[in-house]
């Protein structure tokens, strides 16, 4: 041995030898980390001996959702006002009863908060094993217990006190029993009804319903200390002229009161849509108008709409806040405010295909903000959003402008020619391979895809059955992008296939089928391959990582040394309708570069 060239074994104790860095993967709950985030993490050598061992610490930048309860007692029927802080900034937040009932979906807002209220299902059980689970695109947060009461208890009689002979008995007045008064229970469709509360308790929040089914007004956290409350509330102009009534709801303790009203004639409308935007005019009944920022003569060169309506003191808008310019693919920002409170938003583009759906998403104040994603077949040029809501009916349109893609000439050519090739057309995409995959649930809704591998532009077979018998069955790309919208038969049956949209990431991805009446969730996943790539399957290798701790990545031997660094993560997010706790999910691979030293990305 050359006692000039130290030996290996002979290392002194003080000088820790380097780990070989080799395969190392963690499951960080609860977020998904870039590659970015990834690159910058440090690399712990461990303690001194160690061979094949270290840690990566994964840093969170973001902060951590939080929920809290307006109350957690509540009768079955009753409301529960929550807020929540930390979920995806534009994203939607679904809340669901016991991981089972979805109750209610709302739009998050730019700082990444949102609240609202829920109403507990009326058949819900006596008892305090309840809790509410607050879902958004890889996010999951379980709230507290909640305690659902039975019928309110008679109370126990307090006996009269004697009174003294010669001083009488003083007995404080009984609390006001809840009760609510209308200014005038007679109004005109698209009028306005006056009421005042009483008896209430400070700080409730009170939400208002014409016939027990649509919210039109909402006050959270309204009520005085005096337990009254008075405000006013506008009667859709869809509403048809006879008997109605208001519903005033409030939770915590649960409060229902009804009000009758008498609507005198049906609404007109508020003007309509201006021929379908093009115009840039309203109806002649309404006064209102659908025009773009640059005039009402149906110029594209806009970014908002606006419509004054008839009598409304706030302003209708649809305004595009990001994405005026955007590429084929890329993602439009937009914010409505005066929109029908409560109410479902829809998206279309060019007025055809609806690319973007927030059920009940409309806050209290009319107001929603959103993203919606322009496909990637789309041509260059102009283009503009249709945003609608019913109740009362609402159009406004706003224009944008497609940066780049096929011009309408390369569109209409490959179109002809079938889109299989030649100088103006593309190549066709092959079918969707791989194993069938599917998902059900207890009450046997099925949801099935034929094959579970498909390039981007490709098209998946799908087959729903047992679903809500007359319904529309909605399927979205991980729980953001809408694929398309069909009507179930009369068996909840339909049979039929969407397209990955061409500007998809190779990768993990899921399908989610939706539909109402009775509120009906399925999540099926499938991988996108890179274009011309054949899949590879998935080894046990890479499903037995070992998990020492949360936001810890353990290393495992490097089998074999290699002359490049990957670094692959993958995520599996807790959507509407997942499991109970499911949390996000990082898969992270380094591999050495020969000579010893680990590879950066």
């Amino acid at each position: 041995m050359n006692p000039a060239r130290p030996s290996r074994s002979a290392a002194p104790a003080s000088v820790p030898l380097r780990p070989r860095l080799g395969r190392m993967a963690a499951l960080a709950a609860g977020a998904t980390l870039g590659i970015g985030t990834l690159g910058a993490l440090p690399l712990a050598a461990g303690p001194a001996g160690a061979d094949a061992t270290g840690t990566v610490a994964l840093v969170a930048d973001t902060v951590a959702p939080t929920v809290t309860l307006g109350t957690t007692s509540v009768k079955p029927g009753g409301s529960v006002p929550f807020e929540a802080t930390g979920f995806p900034a534009g994203a939607t937040l679904s809340v669901k009863f016991d991981d089972a009932s979805l109750l209610k979906q709302f739009p998050i807002g730019d700082d990444g908060g949102v609240s609202g209220m829920v109403t507990i299902p009326a058949d819900a059980a006596p008892g305090g094993a309840h809790w509410l689970r607050f879902l958004a695109p890889q996010t999951s947060v379980r709230s507290e217990n909640l305690t659902v009461t039975g019928s309110t208890p008679t109370p126990t009689p307090t006996p009269t006190p004697t009174p003294a002979p010669t001083t009488p008995p003083t007995t404080a007045p009984p609390a006001a029993d809840p009760a609510v008064r209308l200014k005038d229970s007679t109004v005109a469709a698209g009028g306005k009804v006056t009421f005042t509360l009483s008896g209430f308790t400070k700080g409730q929040s009170v939400t208002v319903k014409l016939d027990d089914a649509d919210i039109i007004g909402q006050w959270p956290s309204a009520v005085k200390a005096d337990g009254t409350l008075t405000a006013t509330v506008t009667v859709p102009k869809s509403a048809s002229a006879g008997a109605h009534w208001l519903r005033f709801l409030a939770p915590a303790p649960s409060t229902s009161l009804r009000a009758d009203i008498a609507v005198t004639s049906s609404g007109t409308g508020g003007g309509g849509s201006g021929s379908g935007g093009t115009t840039g005019t309203g109806g002649s009944t309404g006064g209102g108008t659908d025009t773009g920022t640059s005039g009402g003569s149906g110029s594209t060169g806009g970014s908002s709409g606006s419509n004054g309506g008839s009598g409304s003191t706030a302003t209708t808008s649809a305004t595009i806040t990001a994405g005026s310019q955007v590429a084929a693919g890329g993602k439009v920002s937009f914010r409505v405010t005066g929109f029908p409170a409560g109410q479902q938003l829809t998206v279309k583009l060019d007025d055809s295909k609806i690319i973007g759906q927030w059920p009940n998403g409309i806050g209290a104040d009319g107001s929603l903000t959103g993203t919606v994603t322009i496909p990637a077949d789309a041509t260059k040029g102009a283009h503009w959003l249709r945003f609608l809501a019913p109740n009362p009916s609402t159009s406004l349109r706003a224009d944008f402008t497609v940066t780049s893609g096929a011009s309408a000439a390369q569109a209409a050519a490959s179109a002809s020619s079938g889109g299989t090739g030649g100088s103006t057309g593309t190549a066709a995409v092959p079918a969707a391979t791989g194993a069938p995959a599917s998902a059900s649930n207890s009450r046997g809704a099925k949801a099935a895809i034929s094959a579970s591998e498909v390039q981007p532009g490709g098209r998946i077979p799908f087959e729903v059955t047992a679903f809500p018998a007359g319904q529309t069955v909605t399927i979205k790309l991980d729980d953001e992008e809408i694929l398309g919208q069909w009507k179930a038969d009369a068996s909840g049956a339909y049979k039929g296939e969407v397209t990955i949209p061409a500007g998809t990431p190779a990768g993990a991805h899921w399908l989610r089928f939706l539909a109402p009446n009775p509120s009906t969730t399925l999540k099926v996943d499938f991988t996108v391959t890179a274009p011309g790539v054949t899949p590879a399957g998935t080894g046990p290798a890479a499903a037995a990582a070992p998990v020492t701790a949360p936001n810890t990545v353990t290393a495992a031997s490097a089998s074999s040394p290699v002359s490049y660094a990957t670094i692959a993560w993958s995520a599996a997010a807790a959507a509407v309708g997942g499991a109970a706790g499911a949390a996000a999910t990082t898969l992270v691979v380094v591999r050495r570069r020969p000579g010893g030293h680990a590879a950066q990305s």
